[in-house]
């Protein structure tokens, strides 16, 4: 439920009619659209006295209601702005949370304003704060989930539970309850699962709450499918998908089509009534501008290509939710997408093409849910084998039974009383106790399935062992190469810089003689490689923590920022004084790189190298008002983190729109460039 009434419970009388009335207002906004136009028609016309910080916070209601999130976070940043008390300054900062986490899907965004919020908020006994300070814990289990930060959200949903019910607030108490058990089923804790989806059935039914209900009926479908229970699962996802419709909650209705399209999928005869499924929601999400949405449907679309065949088709699916989830940043579902790429290339034995993104993979996989690290181990175990790595094979296959074990052995320590504690004799919780039991039942099911599983892997990398053994003398000495994803100087430089972020933010700098063509025409290919390595060599300072010279560009790390420019002119210095030993034109180009501030906090190593993408772009706009000196010093800052998405194919246009944006900024030689982009 997008929005959580807030009673402003505060002092004095006259404070509590002024809860009443923001609240009530709120809950108008979020009513419909006809009633939601009708606020912003009416908050408009008026000119006396000033909109004061509740009338944005309804108009930001208004505008999200009918799926404006532009007007929505303008009329959120006023609020801010116009806010007369830290608890109204707070609710404006939830609003904006909720924009940028639900509309424009930047969990990073949502997150900055969740612990301003929090920050505005801890420490207050207030009623209406505390409420409030539920919302805002609650939202950063979703966010730091979107990201795949599962033990931050787990941690997160706990606070805001403990705090609900410390509050005696059902509303707040279901709303946490449904954030812990969604969390749970994604880590496979079935049962655990349940128990939280339990109480907020029970808790749903009280409150009549129809949306948590949809909810609660979604998530036990996702429970369902996840134990093989597709006819269970899809009835329940059937009832979330009615509701959602009924409710004209189109984000959730096309949620649930995609869980629904999904579980058809199980059936072959089915392809064709999941593909229209998955076309309406489509539709929707793009109509919405909902880019996790859409993302989804293509991964789900690269399955139905999968399953009718059509291998080059699942390919450009995969590959184009894969690029829509980096947009957003969403670590789970890049994860996943990375994996069907894997599975979809040893299928076609495109054995390096796989191991290209299980590296990708590799660095967070320890960080993610149960099940991406199945898929993960048991990838690698079957890549493994199928270029005769046995050792390795063996040790990702032991992992499977290790994690395999770990998860069984934490289902079994779940007792059932925690599924039938509080259970009265009503309608609603006879139900419940049905679902209880069945759980129960194929729960048992689900482990043999599992060990089934886990047997057949290791069958299956016995039997190509065999063979290799029995075949290896027939095969060329060249059959099976150990696939280099990239050059082993730099991952150990990507290894290095990113094990010294731990500590301290890292300023990279990056060094380029301006004329290397001319330079590599004149005095052969490996000139600039070799003046660069030369360049390295002599800058072995402390300050710097890592160093990488390719065939075009050097690269020098530093964790002291008032260094970096000293730094990168030594080097410039150095750099000019071999080009003129040569008799070449010593003209150099150095830039200066905050790498938190362009990639954002949480940055991946493999980022490290679209940074280039950056060199050259800003070479490129350095160019159009060049200063007539040899050195050219570059710095470039970003007015908000990770301004652009630096995974993507086409990074150059995202670039672009960054500068159209004023989210870049460029300075040549101590003066700020002006951009003009046609």
């Amino acid at each position: 439920m997008r929005f959580v009434i807030v009673f402003l419970l505060v002092g004095s009388f006259s404070q509590l009619l002024f809860a009443a009335s923001l609240t009530e207002r709120l809950r108008e906004a979020a009513s419909s659209e006809a009633q939601a136009e009708q606020l912003i028609n009416t908050l408009q016309a008026r000119s006396n006295p000033p909109l004061s910080s509740e009338d944005y916070l309804v108009l930001s209601e208004s505008y999200q209601t009918l799926n404006n999130r532009d007007a929505a976070l303008d009329a959120a940043n006023k609020a801010e702005r116009f806010a007369e008390t830290p608890y109204l300054k707070a609710l404006s900062l939830f609003h904006k949370a909720q924009i940028h986490g639900i509309y424009f899907q930047n969990a990073e965004m949502a997150l900055q304003q969740l612990e301003a919020a929090e920050q505005l908020l801890t420490g207050t006994e207030e009623a209406a704060s505390l409420l409030l300070l539920s919302d805002v814990l609650s939202s950063f289990a979703s966010a730091y989930n979107l990201l795949g930060q599962l033990s931050q959200a787990l941690f997160h949903a706990d606070r805001s539970l403990q705090l609900a019910k410390r509050l005696n607030h059902p509303a707040r108490e279901l709303n946490a309850l449904i954030i812990s058990g969604r969390l749970a089923l994604q880590n496979n804790q079935y049962q655990q699962a349940f128990h939280y989806l339990q109480q907020g059935l029970a808790v749903a039914t009280t409150l009549q709450d129809t949306e948590n209900l949809a909810s609660i009926h979604f998530r036990l479908g996702m429970a369902y499918r996840k134990l093989d229970l597709h006819p269970e699962a899809m009835e329940h996802f059937q009832q979330a998908a009615e509701r959602y419709r009924e409710l004209n909650r189109h984000s959730n209705y096309a949620y649930a089509l995609i869980y629904l399209a999904e579980t058809y999928l199980e059936q072959p005869e089915q392809i064709d009534k999941a593909e229209s499924l998955l076309q309406e929601a489509k539709r929707i999400a793009e109509q919405q501008q909902h880019v996790l949405r859409t993302a989804m449907v293509n991964y789900s679309l690269g399955r139905v290509a999968l399953l009718r065949n059509e291998l080059a088709q699942a390919e450009d699916n995969y590959k184009l939710a894969l690029q829509q989830f980096r947009q957003i940043n969403s670590a789970t579902y890049i994860q996943e997408s990375m994996l069907a790429l894997v599975r979809l290339y040893f299928q076609q034995q495109r054995y390096q093409d796989a191991a290209q993104f299980l590296n990708e993979v590799a660095p967070t996989i320890d960080d993610a849910a149960t099940y991406l690290q199945l898929r993960y181990h048991t990838s690698a175990a079957l890549l493994a084998a199928a270029t005769g790595d046995w050792q390795a094979a063996y040790h990702f296959q032991q992992r499977v039974t290790d994690l395999n074990q770990q998860e069984l052995s934490s289902q079994l320590q779940e007792h059932m009383s925690q599924l039938k504690s509080g259970l009265q004799e009503s309608a609603e919780e006879k139900q419940l106790q049905r679902y209880s039991a069945e759980l129960q039942q194929q729960l048992a099911q689900a482990q043999s399935r599992q060990l089934m599983l886990q047997l057949l892997l290791v069958g299956l990398i016995f039997t190509a062992f065999v063979i290799w053994q029995l075949y290896r003398r027939q095969l060329p000495v060249a059959a099976v190469q150990t696939v280099d994803i990239v050059p082993r100087h730099w991952s150990q430089f990507q290894d290095k810089v990113k094990h010294h972020s731990q500590r301290k933010p890292i300023t990279m700098l990056i060094l380029v003689p301006r004329f290397r063509a001319q330079l590599q025409r004149q005095f052969g290919k490996k000139v600039v490689a070799e003046l660069l390595q030369q360049v390295l060599a002599e800058m072995q300072l402390p300050e710097l923590v890592a160093g990488y010279n390719g065939s075009e560009m050097l690269w020098l790390a530093t964790d002291d920022k008032a260094q970096a420019a000293t730094l990168l002119q030594q080097a410039s210095q150095l750099l000019q004084q071999k080009l003129s030993a040569l008799g070449a034109e010593p003209a150099v180009l150095g830039v200066e790189l905050a790498v938190e501030e362009l990639l954002g906090e949480n940055w991946s190593k493999e980022e490290l190298a679209a940074l280039a993408e950056l060199v050259w772009f800003g070479w490129h706009l350095a160019e159009r008002d060049a200063p007539s000196v040899n050195q050219w010093h570059l710095a470039v800052h970003a007015t908000h983190p990770r301004p652009v998405e630096w995974q993507i194919d086409d990074l150059r246009s995202d670039l672009l729109n960054a500068c159209k944006l004023g989210e870049l900024q460029f300075v040549l030689n101590a003066r700020e460039l002006t951009i003009t982009l046609t």
